[in-house]
């Protein structure tokens, strides 16, 4: 963190990723079934949580943690394609790779965009991790997804005890392929309701300190429009563009700490003949809070803002097909207006990151 309240030193984080894949045919079983695990493991310190920020600017070093054994994790989940469109997928899964909404935002926080915000569109539903069952099916015309899954965080668990005890959460979205000047783009909803019953944030106190007089909210939802269209493509190479993308976040505002939100970017791979495997983006996010969390002020403690806005801009060159170094810079107005007794103004931070592919 450049400028803002609290501490400016240099932080040092480093994310170590492994990938397996298992071809259920070439291991002797049926077509078109595959094994995938994906381990994260986290070390050093990150700037999350610095300058009154509540989304995590770095999301890479927020999930699956940075202290102790939260710092190890992973997704564990078996595919079953049932043509070459479609296919179900069950198991733990990471929503900062199901839920990247568009192909110029993408990269989970590694490679893209580092802000939760432009990563999973934060709703107060939706949890890092997730573990249950998807449908999926895509093809040149439209893409769709449903999903059913256990309403709490699967994040930094493993196993089978107390799945869906407490509901489950229904996910949904339909998007339709569109051509503009020849460059592809979509339209799109999505929908999310869960079973689960949590406090009602118009009375944060109930959720701080709860009581028998307190009022639970059940069937909360998120409903949402989300869109991309390619501005710029390579004449030579259809992977190597760059476009515009947004998306519009609602919720019931009762049930989640989100009241409303969007985010709108322009991004993709840079245009530049010599380094098709740059890529780069800008973008601002705002998320306003539901009315009892933005109302929150406990004197010489913690005061909460409206919402949290921002800008992050970004660039990431390859220099060669399996390393890449790059940088980051956001400017945040914070969620926490102060801590402490102490104000907190707006937030700058720079940063940068290399990455090493094997």
């Amino acid at each position: 963190m450049v400028s803002g309240e609290g501490d400016k030193d240099f932080q040092f984080g480093t994310k170590w990723g492994f990938a397996t894949l298992l071809n259920g045919e070439k291991l002797g079983l049926w077509k078109g079934f595959f094994a995938i695990a994906h381990m994260e493991y986290n070390m050093g310190n990150s700037v999350n949580g610095n300058g009154g920020t509540l989304l995590p600017v770095n999301t890479g070093l927020a999930y699956p943690g940075i202290e102790g054994a939260d710092r190890f994790d992973g997704s564990v989940y078996l595919v079953q394609f049932l043509s070459k469109t479609d296919k179900v997928v069950i198991g733990k899964m990471s929503t900062r790779d199901l839920t990247n909404f568009s192909t110029f935002s993408g990269g989970g926080g590694r490679t893209g965009f580092q802000n939760t915000a432009f990563i999973t569109a934060p709703n107060g539903i939706t949890t890092p991790d997730i573990f249950g069952a998807a449908y999926m099916s895509n093809n040149e015309k439209r893409d769709l997804t449903f999903m059913v899954y256990d309403a709490n965080s699967s994040l930094n668990k493993i196993g089978f005890k107390d799945r869906f005890q407490d509901g489950v959460t229904f996910f949904g979205s339909a998007d339709i392929i569109v051509h503009i000047a020849g460059l592809k783009g979509k339209q799109g909803i999505l929908g999310v309701a869960s079973t689960k019953d949590v406090y009602n944030t118009d009375d944060v106190f109930d959720i701080l300190n709860p009581n028998q007089t307190s009022q639970k909210k059940s069937n909360r939802w998120t409903l949402g429009y989300y869109f991309e269209q390619a501005l710029w493509q390579s004449p030579t190479n259809k992977k190597q563009n760059f476009g515009l993308y947004g998306q519009v976040i609602m919720t019931d505002g009762e049930g989640s700490p989100v009241d409303y939100g969007f985010v709108l970017g322009l991004g993709g791979k840079a245009p530049f003949a010599k380094r098709p495997m740059d890529h780069w983006g800008i973008g601002y996010f705002n998320y306003s809070f539901s009315d009892g969390i933005s109302e929150l002020n406990i004197p010489t403690i913690l005061k909460t803002a409206a919402g949290e806005a921002g800008i992050e801009t970004y660039y990431n060159a390859f220099l060669t097909p399996w390393f890449s170094l790059g940088v980051d810079f956001q400017w945040i107005q914070p969620g926490l207006a102060s801590r402490g007794g102490v104000s907190n103004g707006d937030a700058a931070f720079i940063g940068l990151r290399s990455g090493i592919i094997f």
